[in-house]
């Protein structure tokens, strides 16, 4: 654990076959900008995991209600990780009747709690979920003044009230950390993770921030993402939003593997700028080739397939990647994780949080500020209201 918690995220980034540093004047202007307000957020542990043992741990089904940013990343973390042995979680939007109705008929009742995540936008649908569900128990988390919060009151429902300091920096929150525990995934050492990446990151995310905002003034319009494993790169695709936010929308962020972007052809890389993203360590499932094919002349000069698995494959192609980039002279950054684990997802979060804070503050953006969803929120709530005057 101390070893693990001694190592750190590392980032690496290459322009024309040299690394770029950004110039001495990095650390100046970082000086000048103050700290993200999510650095300096208190985040009680302690509350999440009392509710958790209180309100969620006896249930053997859990029904994870939410949808937006917070759908897209529990879709990639939650459902790309091996069951937990104790108990079945399914994810569900709140925008999905069908399927909420599928879950609500097929799970025995007494074994079953819906879990509700929602950011202040999100309750309206929320609410709609919520009492779609008779008869059910339903647990609220969301935000302390708000529909979620008086709903709760008004109706005795269980509801773990939780701060934020924006809309879009909600994953140090109990909106993580209470889903990570009907997981069995620990809080703390995820916490443990967003704290040192904190504090050993900052700099890196911002020179990185100011290289995506070079690429761009010289006009590359898109951001390349490349994993190992590919989990890394979904749970990096569902921070997206927030990243194109943070650009003005002058970047356009895609995931996807070295095969499908190369396949575009050369002249899309030389559009963009690439970013791999890689796990130093991992255990991968080992492939098992006959010793008779091996030995037969198709075969020959592939004896080395016998050691491979499906993660050295992967890495290989990355790998493969980033000769051709560098050879071409092509502008890359390279992210690698010494491993996959709770603590590095907090340190990878942390780094996502603080490249989206600073490219916004290059491009004087206000990121903590309500995005355009809020207003639309209230116009549709405007308008459901006139209907049902008019019915």
């Amino acid at each position: 654990m101390e070893k693990a918690s001694k190592r750190k995220i590392t980032v690496r980034i290459q322009e024309g076959g040299r690394d770029w540093k950004g110039g001495k004047e990095v650390r100046t202007l970082l000086s000048q900008f103050p700290l993200p307000p999510f650095v300096t957020q208190e985040v009680p542990l302690l509350p999440i995991q009392k509710f958790f043992r209180a309100t969620l741990e006896v249930f053997r089904y859990i029904v994870l209600v939410t949808q937006g940013e917070l759908l897209a990343f529990f879709q990639a973390f939650l459902m790309k990780n091996p069951l937990f042995r104790e108990r079945m979680v399914f994810l569900c939007s709140s925008q999905d009747g069908d399927f909420l109705e599928e879950l609500y008929e097929a799970l025995p009742p007494s074994e079953t709690a819906f879990l509700f995540l929602a950011r202040r936008p999100e309750e309206f649908w929320g609410l709609f979920a919520l009492f779609a569900l008779p008869e059910r128990k339903k647990i609220l988390v969301g935000e302390p003044h708000g529909a979620f919060a008086e709903c709760a009151r008004e109706c005795f429902f269980p509801f773990l009230p939780v701060d934020v300091p924006s809309f879009s920096f909600w994953q140090r929150s109990a909106f993580l950390y209470l889903p990570l525990s009907v997981r069995g995934v620990p809080p703390e050492e995820v916490e443990r993770g967003f704290q040192e990446g904190y504090a050993a990151l900052r700099e890196e995310a911002f020179r990185l921030a100011l290289f995506l905002r070079e690429k761009e003034q010289e006009g590359k319009g898109r951001v390349h993402i490349v994993a190992e494993p590919p989990l890394l790169g979904e749970i990096l695709s569902s921070f997206f939003p927030l990243l194109e936010r943070s650009c003005g929308g002058s970047l356009v962020f895609r995931v996807g593997g070295p095969q499908t972007f190369w396949s575009e052809g050369e002249e899309v890389w030389g559009r963009g700028i690439t970013i791999l993203v890689l796990r130093a360590l991992g255990e991968g499932f080992r492939i098992r080739i006959p010793r008779e094919l091996i030995s037969s002349e198709i075969f020959a000069g592939w004896e080395f397939l016998r050691e491979c698995s499906f993660e050295d494959l992967e890495k290989a192609t990355i790998v493969a990647q980033r000769g051709m980039l560098r050879q071409q002279g092509e502008a890359f950054a390279e992210l690698c994780l010494p491993l996959y684990s709770p603590f590095f997802l907090g340190q990878y979060i942390a780094f996502v949080q603080y490249l989206a804070c600073y490219s916004a503050w290059l491009r004087e953006i206000d990121i903590f500020s309500e995005p355009p969803l809020v207003r639309f929120e209230h116009h549709v709530v405007s308008c459901l209201r006139r209907q049902c005057q008019e019915a």
